[in-house]
């Protein structure tokens, strides 16, 4: 069960990064509507726990135990650590993020489809 939770998780960033390099100036609109406010926050906060807990138990069973499990602690860290810095500070970072050029959102789209695909790669 949480192989398949990892899987649709990079799927979805797979997803995501697609969305980005095609028409970067819709996914910076996503973001905005989807991370900041603060119900953005606690969502950040959920996803960040559940995904760090399926890729905790993902690892043993997975082509990349040490990564996934790294990723899992990563993860769970910065779960703990989001509400830590508040919603002033994720507003004033999404607001930033959004006003960068669309080579800078393509550049990490990019990165989000190497991530998504290789955790889709990682618990096949």
């Amino acid at each position: 069960m949480t192989s398949w939770i990892v899987a649709v998780f990079g799927a979805f960033v797979l997803a995501l990064g697609l969305f980005g390099l095609v028409r970067p100036e819709g996914l910076t609109g996503f973001v905005k509507r989807a991370w900041a406010t603060r119900r953005g926050l606690y969502l950040a906060v959920a996803l960040r726990l559940g995904l760090g807990i399926a890729l905790l138990l993902a690892a043993p069973r997975s082509n990349a135990p040490l990564a996934l499990a790294i990723l899992g602690w990563l993860s769970l860290l910065s779960a703990a650590l989001a509400p830590i810095l508040g919603y002033a500070r994720l507003l004033a970072f999404v607001e930033w993020w959004a006003q960068r050029p669309a080579t800078f959102v393509r550049g990490w789209s990019l990165v989000a489809c190497g991530f998504g695909a290789f955790l889709i790669y990682a618990v096949e």
